[in-house]
């Protein structure tokens, strides 16, 4: 199948081909040519996640024009492919940095994502979970139920994702960031409109931040956003995304069989 996708890349001569990543949501390949090195993305499974793929192109073509992601240099929905350059810096999870300068770095990402002014939709949260949940009762209905009632309980918070909306990475791991002059973001197919919060959240939970580490990467992103972080209120959206993340994972084990 890679051979036959490389058919339809603009590029030529590819002398090498190797797997970066396997997973639910993509397959990643490193391809090296004559002309330079890329990145192949492989889009898979993306109804059960709720993604949008054609957004998530969009979105990164935007921010690309801002210095803020990779181009895209090839895009065919049809078979689920992106093309983009492949980053030879060092992302944060490899970067031989402090945990300061690391925490220091995701917080300036995190605050500059949140003043773009991109042209996106509001991330619904609550069909998101939905859909997360009618997905896991093909497999589950029991377990869908227990998540379900689960969530139910936490229906305010909910409802009031993106009451004030900015726009959000919403997976803003360690090993999505690049360092560079100006730091680079892959992997967009979270982003969207929605709210900060549950963004700042993420973050902490993806990256398995410490509580000394979560407080130093909170008075960070309050320095370089301006922004003064209630903990008592980030406390309930650390709650909500954890509950989440079970969710999704529940889900993820599930779609793993099926490959």
């Amino acid at each position: 199948m890679l051979q036959q996708w490389l058919e339809h890349l603009p590029i030529h001569g590819v002398v090498e081909t190797a797997p970066l990543l396997r997973g639910v949501a993509n397959d990643v390949y490193q391809l090296t040519a004559m002309s330079g090195t890329y990145v192949l993305k492989h889009f898979r499974f993306d109804h059960p996640y709720g993604l949008d793929r054609n957004q998530e192109v969009s979105v990164q073509q935007q921010l690309a024009e801002v210095g803020l992601a990779p181009q895209v240099l090839h895009h065919d929905p049809v078979q689920g492919l992106l093309l983009q350059p492949y980053i030879t810096s060092p992302d944060l999870l490899h970067a031989k940095l402090s945990m300061t300068a690391k925490l220091q770095i995701l917080a300036d990402v995190s605050a500059h994502i949140h003043r773009m002014q991109i042209d996106v939709t509001i991330w619904s949260l609550r069909n998101r979970l939905q859909r997360y949940c009618d997905t896991l009762a093909r497999f589950d209905a029991d377990r869908a139920k227990q998540f379900e009632r689960r969530l139910q309980k936490q229906r305010k918070l909910i409802d009031s994702f993106g009451s004030h909306p900015v726009f959000c990475h919403n997976d803003l791991a360690f090993h999505h960031v690049f360092v560079a002059a100006q730091p680079l973001v892959i992997d967009w197919e979270y982003s969207g409109l929605g709210e900060r919060y549950f963004d700042l959240a993420s973050s902490i939970q993806v990256n398995q931040l410490s509580e000394s580490q979560m407080r130093a990467f909170l008075h960070a992103y309050e320095g370089a956003a301006g922004f003064t972080v209630n903990t008592t209120v980030l406390a309930d959206w650390l709650a909500l995304v954890a509950l989440t993340s079970q969710l999704w994972y529940e889900l993820h084990h599930h779609l793993q069989k099926q490959l």
